[in-house]
């Protein structure tokens, strides 16, 4: 560098102090004659990889140049009432196995946005399709007639907890079955498969377990034997987690589904955490401000919640912020929203999809918030987490939900939900 000013602020949450040199005015000169010939060096080694995050930067810089712009709270709202109101497209049938999630997705979001929107009207249907879904109270499938699925389990769960108990909803889950089904699932080297007949068994099967055991106050040490040595085993030299023991490289979604299951645990100390939170830095790009989800990946703004709550889960726990909230806000309400189209998107160029717009959202909402882990109630397995405004966000608040980032849901219901389940099996 050719003077003092601070280069700090442009690593965005490095935890790192930064060390920077004043260079004598010949290096100086040297160094400007290198940058100049940045790009054609560049030119030399370009790849498909190297020119989309070219494509993206450039569409992400067209947004950035722009006046500052709000949550477009009324435009997410009528995408959003469309899902209850409109038959889907054909070209949705490609989710049918997938009918819980896109509940959780849509309710999630009206919660989040406005919580009133989530009327009654709509709760009686998301029940009415669950226990149609599955009849007896859980396990549940991904649709009628399929296979109780851990997945589909985890999103019926979460689902149900927004529904602030309407006809006594809750008390029509079967917590036995579901406990007895999770036992069957559970593997000899601490993972659980995602479906009895077939599935996967990594990380994400572990947190959809965990996370279904701890809001119905249904977990033991017999579901958790060896959980925390597969996942100490799926922690990778970069400092995130893979699916798999010793298998995957670091993701954003695997170290989120790792990270709130050692917090489910009690046991985010067994772990690097000083490697994660250098991880989860790297992740949000300089120039795009967002996370992607892998190194050398392209920014996607669902890792504004699957990275972004990895954080946020570190936060809690006292070990101080390893992203920049400033920035993550300004790419989300920039780049991944529009005013005339509703719905939040993965990036500039693509479409809006409920699946977006939930994590999207969630990762707002962590933005605009500082977490502190709550004292643990007695007669409860969830853990709680408790929020207050960021006050060192640049950017005015959006009035959101306050969201729980281990469970992705507001800590409102979720505190309601597992007050409902305080007695153990």
């Amino acid at each position: 560098m050719s003077n003092g000013v601070s280069v700090k602020a442009k690593l965005l949450g490095r935890k790192r102090e930064i060390t920077e040199r004043i260079l004598p005015e010949e290096e100086a000169l040297d160094a400007e004659e290198y940058i100049e010939t940045v790009e054609d060096i560049m030119k030399e080694v370009e790849t498909e990889t190297t020119i989309d995050r070219q494509t993206t930067l450039d569409a992400c810089n067209e947004w950035f140049v722009k006046d500052s712009q709000p949550l477009f709270k009324n435009s997410h709202l009528k995408y959003l009432q469309y899902a209850f109101k409109l038959q889907f497209p054909a070209n949705l049938t490609a989710l049918d196995a997938s009918q819980p999630w896109m509940l959780y997705w849509i309710a999630n979001s009206f919660k989040v946005l406005q919580p009133e929107e989530l009327t009654e009207e709509f709760q009686r249907k998301i029940v009415q399709k669950l226990f149609t879904i599955s009849p007896q109270g859980g396990p549940f499938g991904g649709g009628v007639g399929q296979l109780p699925h851990i997945a589909g389990s985890y999103a019926s769960i979460n689902a149900l907890s927004l529904c602030n108990n309407i006809d006594n909803c809750w008390d029509k889950i079967n917590r036995k079955a579901i406990y007895n089904w999770l036992l069957k699932l559970k593997q000899p080297d601490g993972g659980f498969k995602t479906c009895l007949e077939v599935g996967e068994n990594d990380t994400r099967g572990i947190y959809c377990a965990l996370s279904i055991a701890s809001m119905l106050n249904i977990i033991t040490p017999e579901l958790c034997e060896g959980v925390l040595d597969y996942l100490i085993n799926c922690q990778t030299y970069e400092g995130g987690f893979g699916g798999c023991p010793q298998e995957d490289e670091g993701h954003g979604g695997y170290t989120f589904c790792a990270v709130a299951s050692l917090m489910i645990l009690n046991k985010l100390d067994s772990v690097d955490v000083e490697a994660l939170m250098r991880w989860c830095s790297s992740r949000q790009c300089n120039e795009e401000k967002g996370f992607n989800g892998r190194a050398n990946k392209l920014v996607d703004g669902c890792y504004s919640f699957w990275v972004g709550s990895t954080a946020a889960m570190l936060e809690a726990s006292g070990k101080g912020l390893c992203v920049s909230k400033n920035a993550l806000h300004e790419y989300i309400c920039q780049c991944c929203q529009t005013e005339q189209d509703g719905g939040l998107r993965d990036k500039p160029g693509k479409y809006a999809d409920f699946y977006h717009t939930n994590y999207v959202l969630l990762g707002l909402a962590i933005s605009e918030s500082e977490y502190t882990l709550q004292t643990k109630q007695e007669n409860t397995s969830a853990v709680l987490i408790e929020s207050k405004s960021n006050t060192k966000l640049d950017y005015a608040l959006s009035n959101l939900q306050e969201i729980n980032p281990i469970y992705g849901v507001p800590i409102a219901d979720l505190t309601k939900f597992v007050a409902h389940f305080n007695t153990h099996l």
